[in-house]
């Protein structure tokens, strides 16, 4: 108990991180007009670049107006100040970089809407690609010209394309997710090998248990993201996102089952008492070493240092197989961050060259190391220190899940259905009742 109060004051104390021209020629930009590009030097040397020793920059008609998801202070937002202010000395162009917090998914349409001047802007590349897609500046083009596709992951930038229909983002940042776990647990517990199917999961969490650990942790902010990544191990994602839109629980019977797997986890003891716990308290159980695993992605080893100052020997394995389903191990839920030109820009292709510089090469290997975060180019090739245990299951998967498999596509039904979840996981509904529950919130159309 002292460790949760402790805990807790030290959250409440915490800012969050949960972000001269010599020569010249004229290039098109994506809507038909032309802009001016300038070769500048710094110190009348030539300026480097990601790749060679010259770059070419776009002269920007005024300052390049850049919107940020992050808070300022936040490493995100330090780390993207440093990328800037070597932007501006290199291109010689000036940029307005404002820090609009995780309020900027509100903010950005009706922005650009009233004409308000934006160059490019961040969100997590799922609403820069289906939810504000229609603000964004098809890439593609320029992505090509600059060799982008050579500096990128392909399944980041094929998913942008397959939920956009266009590049309509650059996404960086990327995460990866699995169950993150303290090694050294697992080291006391005798556990050798990490879990690739459900029941191989369910004697890792005994073992666990019998070292005298809570085998897994989850918070409440994470529910219904833990049950929908096990319903499309069954199913598959796409299928989940189906249920989600039109409802019909009752009529897939593998809902029940899945449900069931998580009604076992909570009468096996598996789960941390204080489960589902007030996000972070939960992962911040690990961090203070009384529970061992949690289901979450590549940004939870740094947010739990943050959260408690201490250091996790950190492994990772991707969520396990389940008996008679669909995906194993390789599907993966992969994500990322991501930067959009505004299609009212007036510095399309300054703008896009701005975005480069966070996404490849020196700058996105800043980001990556400020962070603790995943590399989003693959060319560079070190990640951080604490995340180097997740690279095997990373490179191993070959199917990218969405957030949750979509099965909070549906809006209107997430509410909903968050709070079934958090009865199922405290064992205040059998899986008889929460398919009924989902029913109820979530008709068959």
């Amino acid at each position: 108990m002292k460790r949760r109060i402790a805990s807790l004051l030290l959250c409440a104390t915490m800012v969050t991180s949960m972000l001269v021209g010599c020569g010249s020629k004229t290039e098109p930009t994506q809507d038909g007009s032309t802009t001016t590009t300038e070769k500048t030097s710094e110190d009348s040397s030539d300026s480097a670049s990601n790749d060679d020793n010259q770059t070419q920059y776009t002269k920007a008609d005024g300052k390049i107006v850049y919107w940020s998801m992050w808070d300022t202070g936040s490493n995100q937002a330090n780390a993207i100040e440093e990328i800037v202010a070597e932007y501006e000395k290199k291109s010689g162009n000036e940029v307005d970089l404002q820090f609009k917090g995780r309020d900027i998914r509100t903010l950005i349409g009706s922005a650009i809407q009233s004409g308000q001047q934006i160059d490019l802007y961040e969100d997590d590349f799922e609403i820069l690609t289906q939810v504000n897609s229609e603000y964004a500046l098809d890439l593609d083009e320029m992505a090509k010209a600059a060799g982008y596709y050579e500096k990128s992951s392909p399944a980041l930038s094929n998913g942008t394309k397959d939920r956009a229909g266009f590049l309509a983002c650059l996404p960086y940042q990327p995460y990866v997710s699995g169950f993150f776990y303290d090694r050294a647990m697992f080291e006391k517990a005798g556990i050798t090998q990490e879990p690739k199917t459900w029941s191989e999961f369910l004697e890792v969490c005994q073992k666990l248990k019998d070292s005298g650990v809570n085998p897994v942790t989850l918070d409440d902010a994470y529910v219904h993201l833990n049950f929908g990544i096990h319903l499309a191990k069954y199913i598959g994602q796409e299928k989940v996102q189906e249920l989600s839109l039109n409802g019909g629980w009752a009529d897939e019977p593998t809902v029940k089952k899945a449900a069931q797997d998580m009604v076992d986890l909570y009468e096996k003891g598996y789960l941390s008492p204080y489960a589902p716990a007030a996000f972070p308290q939960g992962e911040n159980e690990i961090g203070y070493g009384e529970s061992a695993m949690v289901f979450m992605a590549s940004w939870l080893p740094d947010e739990i240092k943050n959260n408690t100052g201490t250091d996790v020997d950190w492994g990772m394995f991707s969520y396990p197989g389940v008996d008679g389903g669909i995906d194993g191990p390789e599907a993966m839920m992969i994500g990322a961050q991501g930067i959009s030109v505004s299609k009212q820009s007036k510095n399309q292709q300054a703008a896009f060259e701005l975005a480069m510089e966070i996404v490849t090469g020196e700058g996105d290997a800043k980001l990556s190391k400020a962070t603790n975060s995943v590399p989003a180019d693959p060319n560079n090739t070190e990640w951080p220190e604490v995340l180097k245990n997740c690279k095997p299951a990373f490179d191993q998967s070959t199917k990218a899940y969405s957030w949750a498999a979509y099965i909070d596509k549906n809006a209107d039904f997430k509410p909903g259905l968050v709070e079934a979840c958090s009865k199922l996981f405290q064992g205040k509904l059998t899986a008889d009742d929460f398919v009924k529950e989902l029913d109820k919130i979530n008709p068959k159309k």
